[in-house]
């Protein structure tokens, strides 16, 4: 069998399950406080730019560009679809001493929960791959877009698909915390990925492993750039990372669009 298709497929989760369930170790895969420190000057001159004084952060998961954009003096609504994020979320900001508004919702009822617009939303962190269909993708730019100040900023990041789908590179990261050995790694089908989390660790002399798995849809910039195009955003400006440096389809390994109205 090939190797790429040969894992067991019945511990594959939705998205919110899947994030319930890493969330207790999501700040040590993402190096979570080391990343105020790095990213702070990106973040302050994407305020200032573009004049941003409230933001939605739309799959904010435990937080960090929430927290970092209020340190800023941005007044941020965080917003994710997993209540164990959000836990840790409100822990950080309380922490923190920081004020951040959190809400639990799907991309698609926005409306149902958010009663006030925002200069910038932002959904960040590969946060729209999870999204398995065109339609749901567009459906969440059109909530996005609800919420959005007139001349409001969108700002999206994900990883670039063009560059990972090009070399099918399997292992995407690895990283060791604390006695832990966390593996990020895909699986290539014929139209999803699934993103897989192996964690192995040792605890009373013996070894340990648990694996979590997702689906995610690849979408590239001509994709995104022709619903942001559709839905009235005008220009939309591609970019390889949140320095906002220039994007190459071959090499970048992020791929980050900003949009306005």
């Amino acid at each position: 069998m090939d190797q790429t298709t040969s894992m067991d497929r019945s511990s594959v989760q939705g998205a919110k399950d899947f994030y319930d369930a890493i969330a207790p170790s999501y700040d040590e895969l993402t190096s979570f406080g080391k990343r105020f420190v790095q990213e702070r000057p990106f973040f302050r001159l994407l305020v200032e730019r573009f004049q941003i004084g409230t933001a939605l952060d739309a799959g904010a998961g435990t937080g960090f560009h929430s927290l970092l954009l209020a340190q800023l003096g941005v007044k941020v609504t965080a917003l994710d679809h997993s209540p164990q994020m959000l836990r840790h979320l409100k822990r950080h900001a309380s922490e923190m001493g920081l004020r951040v508004d959190t809400v639990e919702s799907s991309f698609h009822t926005i409306r149902d929960h958010v009663k006030k617009s925002f200069d910038a939303v932002l959904c960040l962190g590969n946060t729209l791959p999870h999204l398995l269909g065109a339609e749901e993708l567009r459906k969440a730019i059109e909530s996005f877009s609800s919420v959005l100040n007139p001349k409001g900023v969108l700002l999206i990041q994900l990883l670039n698909y063009e560059r990972i789908l090009a070399s099918r590179e399997r292992v995407q990261n690895v990283r060791e915390v604390e006695g832990k050995t966390f593996v990020r790694f895909y699986d290539y089908g014929e139209s999803l990925l699934t993103f897989n989390i192996l964690t192995i660790y040792k605890s009373e002399g013996e070894w340990h492993h648990s694996l979590q798995s997702t689906p995610l849809r690849p979408v590239v910039a001509d994709e995104l750039k022709s619903v942001l195009a559709s839905l009235g955003y005008e220009d939309p400006k591609t970019y390889g990372s949140i320095s906002l440096e220039p994007f190459d389809r071959q090499a970048s390994r992020d791929l980050v669009i900003v949009a306005r109205k």
